[in-house]
């Protein structure tokens, strides 16, 4: 070996350390990186989610964010953006014979009746109404086919850019879909708009009719941080769930899906948002799936009521009570009754 090779020697060596150690150094960081996501992927049962802070908009954790899945009754908020962009709130609807055909669950509108849009805002949001998410459609854009293709691009405007609308209720239909980036940054949207906030932090309200609505966020009737939210559910896309909760100064949005135990894993993902954005909290007592609500009345009694509750009345504290054993059997056989459809 000449005395030229035997010099380059030293510096193949060096060479071959600095590549062994960058090797060493991506697997490290690999390692590191699918740790972290392997502690998310355990946190709940969801299959994706997304914890936003509300004011900057600011991720603050996720899980499979950008996913595409269905959102079930979580586009009702997206039907309303839609509506507040389009509507003024005393606009008069006519309900047609296919608004009025949707299923459960519903607030049973009968062809040819005329509502204002507020009403129906308020019954898309709180019950959830399938029929009265149809008739808003079809007051924007003549039916709900025009008013999902319109409603569509609209949102990719907004920055929603893995959202498809097929229906305007959420039921399930072939190519709609969302992700839980979207879902959040759409109903940070919401919030910001201060009808909606107000229509969504209400607990019970009562349209013509003497309709009595029950707001289906049960956070709202067992924690002071909870500003608004909506719930939804098909067997498709198991439970979702998008929220506003402030504690303090600081303010975050929470959107869920595909979730087998909801009100559990969003306890986790409020704990663990307070917790990341500095505002610490105690651990959340199970309460939501022990709340029991007395049986909704409706006519003159009904309006009593949600008079009442409209007021801030501790009158109606006695329909949403921690339930006991009896309870929670009513809740199971109610339950299972339920349309699968949607809530």
């Amino acid at each position: 070996m000449t005395e030229r090779s035997c010099a380059a020697c030293p510096a193949r060596h060096r060479v071959q350390q600095v590549c062994l150690a960058g090797v060493l150094l991506v697997l490290l960081l690999m390692v590191a990186l699918s740790a972290g996501a392997g502690d998310d992927e355990g946190l709940v049962s969801a299959r994706a989610f997304v914890i936003m802070d509300a004011k900057t908009g600011k991720i603050l954790s996720s899980l499979n964010p950008h996913l595409m899945l269905p959102p079930a009754s979580t586009l009702k908020v997206m039907t309303a953006l839609m509506v507040t962009e389009k509507l003024q709130l005393d606009d008069k609807v006519v309900v047609s014979p296919y608004a009025a055909a949707a299923p459960a669950s519903k607030i049973n509108l009968q062809p040819g009746e005329v509502i204002t849009v507020r009403d129906l805002l308020y019954a898309l949001l709180l019950s959830s109404a399938n029929d009265g998410a149809r008739a808003l459609a079809e007051k924007v854009s003549g039916s709900e086919e025009a008013f999902c293709q319109e409603a569509t691009r609209q949102m990719r405007q907004w920055g929603a850019y893995r959202t498809r609308l097929a229906t305007a209720n959420g039921l399930p239909a072939e190519g709609q879909y969302t992700s839980a980036e979207d879902l959040a940054h759409l109903f940070r949207r919401a919030v910001q708009n201060p009808e909606l906030a107000k229509i969504m932090a209400t607990k019970y309200y009562t349209i013509q009719g003497d309709r009595e609505l029950r707001n289906h966020d049960r956070f709202l009737f067992t924690t002071p941080l909870a500003q608004g939210g909506k719930t939804g559910f098909t067997r498709a896309s198991r439970h979702t769930y998008v929220g506003h909760f402030k504690h303090g100064d600081q303010e975050i949005i929470i959107a869920m899906l595909g979730s087998g135990k909801k009100w559990a894993d969003m306890r986790v993902l409020i704990e663990k948002g307070f917790e990341l954005s500095g505002a610490p909290i105690a651990k959340m007592e199970p309460l939501e799936e022990r709340l029991w609500f007395a049986k909704k009345h409706t006519g003159r009694y009904g309006a009593v009521i949600g008079k009442a509750a409209a007021k801030g009345s501790k009158a109606k504290v006695v329909t949403a009570e921690i339930a006991g054993t009896g309870a929670k059997k009513a809740n199971k056989k109610k339950k299972s009754s339920r349309y699968k459809g949607g809530s």
